[in-house]
């Protein structure tokens, strides 16, 4: 079976399904493997950018991350300041000094390495692979975002680590904007929330802005670094030999308002050229026009206008030309192709190019060069910023032409169809470097859409998982993420390219910057007259309107999707506009549409595919929402198991995942029946039967539930079973695999499907801590993504479990979730739950309270 649900408004090629016809059979494999052993003196120290300036005035500093590493009560230390002040000179300090005694293992790394633009996307992927392995991980890989970091901080506390992260803002978004600074990758989230929680050690953060998700939390502190004062940035002028009073020291420090960057600039450049006289500082231009600068990058800039000036015609100017071409460090065998092909000025006689890295290096305009990469040229992302700007403003056709040349390089170098995330790097970086040379329309039809997306397959985002390291490729296409396309791709191109970033963007819970691609690119599908991209382009649309809670607005996007559709003539798309909006219909309470519409929808999935006669991936899930919801489990048990003889290597990770939970849902249902248990009308089953199996569970102290080789820890008791037996059995195993393996589509906003109706389960097996765990979890992330009906369905399955269990849950009784859902549905249109709501509502006392109409 090939997963069917398309995700863009491109042209969809006619799908060759291969059917299987032999049963599959899915097992639950216990964790056989042991924890690696904790570790004992393993120490990476050579990953942050290696600075050759001294430290001055931040005594105070260096106490502070002492004081954290030795004394108890301290597990995340952030140090925050604008780009330059000197943040990694600090951390790099006190770890060559080593203040770090006592610990058991060290680990650096530093984000730059992965772009510091700070208005470009980044990705984490790179530092879990290399983190997980170095930390002893050894299992399979962990495609979900969330469990790498998870797993990480487990492997972390195993020994006293101090984790060092250096750099963290190309991973944060902008503060102010409409995510005012959150973090951007979920790995990185539930690192720092699970070590904030439980560290034996220290984990170190710099960033020039605050990690916003950490407000508030006990056992962290977060600390802006101030400019220098006077009397440390006269220590700095003293320290290079600089000639002046006290006084005009001071007001040279005041002039470039005490930043380290600038003022070490300065102070070498006076050195080198002005014969150390501070006096002569006065003869330095202002930067007159460079629209780039910033509050924090003006000085600097100022001083690297000079540096220019000085250097101009000379080969030390074209390496720091050449360095902006790059976001990043620059490889040596990168260099070495540019100095080959004779682009940017470079000398080719390698004397000539080794005594202008040092010369630079002398001038700190080069870092250090790192023992493990002594070829690589790297330096602070503020000269890079200014050299690559400077480089395509005065030879604008250099810059092309080398950007040019590099796409070709790494579009050669890279594995035609990578299997990995490493194995792509080449191609990311071929799209980065095609799209700076404005050949977007060549990087999507090149590189992107066959190598990296595999076409129709979307390999990266949907088989590997990677949704934050397809994101960041994607930003390459944008002039303005996620809201104006690269004016260089064609129109058709640039409504495309909206569609997947708003595809991205809600698979990993950013709702709010998914509307707004989806809405330009339905608008300018429709202004096209592509009516098969306004239909897909609507029908995403109608699926965020959903899971943010506006029910209105996803029925009315749900029947433009139709008719969008139905004037393209698109067989596939006809039938998906129906599935969508026959799903907006029925979270809305209009449930006899639904039921036709989804009729509708098979029928056409019946003349499409013969062979596959029934819907299935996505949609069939979808349907069977539908079906369970009036307790059909026998139907939807025998749709599940024919979705399993059809199943190919080449369904995505979201497909087997949402099989396993329609599997377990229609189970319990199955248990349910087969215990002669009372149910309502209307309500799905797994969710009328509030009180436990009497007799159900049996304590037994330290013991774990065993049911099939699946074992999970449960409240410290040993489940007993009578003649439903099987059917439980079976729904813990595929709840279990469904959350696992939505947790590894990475598809947030779908994530909390799975937790509820495990939690379901768990409530009804009188596993009540295990489903509070749950229930948790899925607070948290409806509540980070603004999913407001995955928070109402987390309050009434809440009030449920309080019901059950005769505790709060969460912090709140079963009458304040009622009251939190009850408020939900009225604000969102969310009718399919009224009678859940009445239902609970007679259980809670006092009796007889009211319910919404």
């Amino acid at each position: 079976m090939t997963d069917i649900k398309q995700d863009s408004g491109g042209s969809s090629n006619n799908l060759i399904a291969v059917s299987n016809s032999e049963h599959v059979s899915i097992t639950i494999q216990p964790s056989s493997a042991s924890p690696p052993p904790p570790l004992s003196g393993k120490f990476d120290l050579s990953r942050l950018p290696k600075t050759d300036s001294a430290l001055f005035g931040r005594d105070d500093e260096l106490a502070l991350i002492d004081q954290a590493w030795q004394e108890d009560g301290c597990n995340v230390l952030v140090l925050t300041a604008m780009g330059g002040a000197g943040k990694t000179a600090l951390m790099q300090k006190w770890i060559d000094d080593e203040h770090w005694r006592g610990a058991d293992a060290v680990y650096t790394w530093s984000f730059y390495s992965q772009g510091s633009s700070e208005d470009k996307q980044a990705s984490a992927a790179e530092f879990f692979d290399n983190a997980l392995a170095w930390f002893g991980h050894d299992g399979s890989p962990i495609r979900s975002e969330h469990d790498r970091g998870v797993k990480l901080a487990e492997l972390v506390r195993r020994q006293r680590t101090l984790l060092v992260l250096d750099g963290l803002e190309p991973l944060q978004h902008p503060l102010g904007g409409p995510m005012n600074g959150a973090l951007k990758d979920k790995g990185l989230l539930s690192l720092c929330l699970q070590l904030a929680a439980d560290n034996n050690g220290l984990l170190l953060i710099s960033s020039r802005q605050p990690v916003m998700e950490l407000n508030g939390r006990p056992h962290q502190q977060q600390h802006e670094l101030e400019p220098l004062n006077a009397a440390a940035g006269i220590a700095l002028f003293r320290a290079a030999g600089i000639i002046g009073t006290d006084k005009e020291l001071c007001a040279a420090v005041e002039a470039y308002n005490g930043h380290a960057l600038s003022l070490s600039l300065l102070a070498k450049y006076l050195s080198e050229y002005e014969n150390g006289d501070i006096r002569r500082q006065d003869m330095l231009r202002e930067l007159t026009e460079f629209p780039e600068a910033t509050r924090d990058s003006l000085h600097a800039f100022k001083m690297m206008a000079a540096y220019e000036r000085q250097l101009f015609g000379s080969s030390d100017l074209q390496i720091l030309f050449c360095l902006g071409l790059f976001d990043r460090p620059a490889a040596a065998e990168v260099m070495s192709f540019l100095r080959k092909e004779g682009l940017v000025g470079l000398p080719n006689d390698e004397r000539v190019f080794r005594a202008a890295c040092a010369r630079l290096r002398k001038q700190s305009l080069l870092n250090t060069d790192r023992p493990e990469q002594p070829q690589n040229l790297d330096t602070h992302p503020l000269v890079r910023q200014y050299f690559g700007k400077r480089l395509s403003e005065l030879h604008p056709e250099s810059w092309r032409q080398a950007h040019v040349r590099l796409y070709e390089h790494f579009k050669a170098a890279a594995k035609e169809l990578p299997d990995t995330l490493e194995e792509m790097e080449p191609l990311f970086a071929a799209v980065r470097h095609g799209c700076a040379a404005g050949m977007h329309n060549e990087a999507v039809h090149e590189v992107y859409w066959p190598r990296i997306l595999r076409q129709n397959e979307h390999y990266l985002p949907k088989k590997i998982g990677a949704f934050a390291a397809d994101l960041a490729v994607l930003a390459h296409f944008f002039a303005v993420p996620w809201h104006t396309p690269a004016t260089g791709l064609t129109d058709h191109r640039k409504a495309v390219v909206l569609n997947w970033a708003a595809f991205r963007l809600s698979a990993l819970g950013r709702l709010t910057e998914a509307a707004e691609p989806m809405q330009a690119g339905r608008d300018l599908s429709i202004d096209q007259e592509d009516w098969k991209g306004a239909a897909a382009d609507a029908s995403n649309l109608s699926e965020l309107y959903l899971t943010v809670g506006d029910l209105a607005q996803a029925v009315v996007a749900g029947r433009q999707s139709v008719a969008f559709a139905d004037r393209s003539g698109d067989a596939f798309d006809r039938m998906s506009g129906r599935i969508t909006l026959a799903d907006a219909l029925h979270q809305a309470g209009e449930l006899a549409e639904a039921h036709a519409l989804f009729a509708e929808a098979e029928k056409m999935q019946q003349e499409r595919q013969p062979e596959y006669d029934r819907l299935y991936s996505v949609q069939g899930f979808q349907y069977c929402d539908l079906l369970l919801a009036g307790g059909a489990w026998l139907e939807v048990r025998g749709r599940t198991e024919q979705w399993l003889q059809w199943r190919t290597q080449g369904d995505s990770l979201l497909s087997q995942a949402l099989e396993y939970l329609t599997l377990g849902r229609a189970a319990v249902q199955e248990a349910i029946a087969q215990a002669g248990l009372p149910v309502i009308s209307g309500v799905a089953p797994d969710l009328a039967c509030v009180q436990p199996i009497s007799g159900y569970v049996e304590p037994i102290d330290g013991a774990v539930e065993r049911i099939g080789g699946c074992v999970e820890r449960i409240d410290g008791a040993v489940e007993r079973i009578g003649g439903y037996a099987e059917p439980i059995r079976r729904a813990v195993e595929w709840l279990n695999q469904a959350v696992d393996g939505l947790r590894e589509a990475g598809t947030e906003h779908n994530l909390p499907w799975g937790l509820l109706a495990r939690a379901a389960c768990r409530r009804w097996a009188a596993h009540f801590s295990a489903a509070e765990r749950d229930l948790r979890d899925c607070e948290e992330i409806a509540q980070r993504g603004g999913m407001q009906l995955h928070l109402i369905d987390c309050h009434l399955e809440a009030a449920r479990l309080a019901l059950a269990s005769g505790k709060a849950v969460l912090g709140l009784t079963a009458e304040e979730h009622l009251a939190a859902a009850e408020d939900g549905i009225t604000k969102t249109g969310y009718k399919r739950r009224l009678v859940e709501v009445e239902q609970i509502a007679a259980m809670v006392q006092p009796q007889g309270r009211g319910v919404i109409p």
